[in-house]
């Protein structure tokens, strides 16, 4: 659809307003130029005129809660992305909904305009947040498959307490790891699974939960089989107990390291018996199980060696999963599943930017709605500091890790 003529644009202005420098009257200024902005007020869309006025040879100033030779206020962004990058809804349906409940007439071309400007604003935002992110002292970080194009690539997810970075259309390789958490900045400890990408150079917990399904599978796979039976009766024995020592606040930093030194001990004589290392009169495995089992108990063995497995109870802070790094990719998983992925690098990069944004103020808001995130974003057009500077320390609680 064409641009509307000017006249019908000035005929459905509801009203309109001046905008005149900070500290200065508007009987000093010069009339600069006239905008008509699309904004919602009241959950309906309306045509607000604005008179913008400078002071001679002054810069010009902004319209509140607008961005840059835009028609449309930044909380109609903020609906729209929203809607595509949050709900998951198409971006024909995004504007169907904008347009029904709303009444805010949106092409789908405009509305990808819109989502083009947003991505671009927050490209400092972007940044901000990955230098919070390398000054957390827990990141919880896991990955799943994503097409850009008829290319495979990784969806890397990255949350801290207060802020979440979600990288679409990447490389899984340690390039991509570093340009996030670089060794050399990224002090915290790196909660995740044991994908070969994490294994050196970060303070680590590795995930429980991708250990004990592994056993799980075995039982669920030989019913008959005692010996994998008893191993996971023993490994849940020793991640229950973990669970418990890690919850208790009694002891001090002492306490705590003998009690890992105790489950470091428990879970060398569960494993021992079955590892060839300590026990070389073991056959050679000759079932896909068998390796299995193998397999896990070599794993086990590393991790002990490399000291990974009972961070969190020696560190409160640190969780024994990366399940909320995990829950942060299900909505874009689903999107996957529905061939709603990125056709280009540049979508990529503007889902990448605009995501990891509204997620963080997720995590950071003590309430995220509409009214809280839209405020915080008008704010940051016009100020220093972007949108994440005045929110406050306190996260908002989430659920357990267990």
């Amino acid at each position: 659809a064409g641009r509307n003529p000017k006249q019908d644009k000035l005929d459905s202005v509801v009203r309109w307003e001046d905008v005149v420098p900070a500290g200065a009257k508007k009987n000093g200024c010069d009339l600069q130029s006239e905008r008509i902005v699309w904004r919602i007020e009241d959950g309906k869309a309306v045509r607000i005129g604005y008179r913008i006025y400078r002071v001679a040879w002054g810069e010009t100033p902004r319209i509140p809660g607008v961005l840059p030779r835009c028609e449309y206020g930044v909380e109609i962004h903020v609906l729209l992305a929203h809607l595509v990058y949050l709900t998951g809804v198409s971006l024909d349906k995004a504007c169907q909904l904008l347009r029904f409940f709303c009444e805010l007439p949106l092409e789908r071309s405009q509305a990808n305009a819109m989502l083009n400007q947003l991505g671009e604003a927050w490209e400092s935002e972007f940044d901000d947040i990955c230098e919070q992110l390398a000054m957390a002292a827990v990141v919880y970080t896991d990955e799943t498959g994503w097409r850009v194009g008829r290319l495979n690539t990784s969806l890397w997810s990255f949350t801290s307490e207060l802020f979440s970075v979600m990288v679409y259309g990447c490389s899984k390789d340690r390039a991509t790891l570093e340009s996030i958490l670089p060794p050399e900045e990224f002090g915290g400890c790196l909660v995740s699974d044991d994908a070969s990408v994490y294994r050196t150079g970060y303070r680590s917990q590795k995930c429980w939960a991708h250990l004990i399904r592994k056993a799980v599978k075995l039982v669920l796979l030989n019913p008959g089989n005692s010996t994998y039976q008893q191993f996971l009766d023993g490994l849940l024995e020793i991640y229950n107990d973990a669970k418990r020592f890690a919850g208790d606040g009694r002891l001090g930093e002492a306490g705590q390291r003998h009690r890992e030194s105790g489950l470091v001990a428990r879970l060398c004589d569960l494993c021992h018996p079955h590892w060839s290392a300590t026990s070389p009169q073991l056959p050679e495995p000759s079932t896909e199980s068998e390796t299995s089992f193998s397999n896990l108990i070599e794993e086990l063995m590393r991790l002990v060696a490399a000291e990974q497995l009972f961070e969190f109870v020696l560190r409160p802070e640190v969780a024994p999963t990366n399940n909320l790094s995990e829950r942060q990719l299900r909505s874009s998983a689903l999107a996957r599943k529905a061939n709603r992925t990125n056709k280009t690098d540049t979508g990529a990069r503007r889902q990448t930017r605009i995501v990891s944004v509204l997620e963080s103020l997720r995590r950071s808001l003590p309430n995220f709605t509409i009214k809280s995130v839209i405020a915080q974003v008008a704010n940051a057009l016009h100020q220093a500091g972007g949108i994440f500077q005045t929110i406050g320390p306190t996260p908002k609680p989430h659920a357990s890790h267990a």
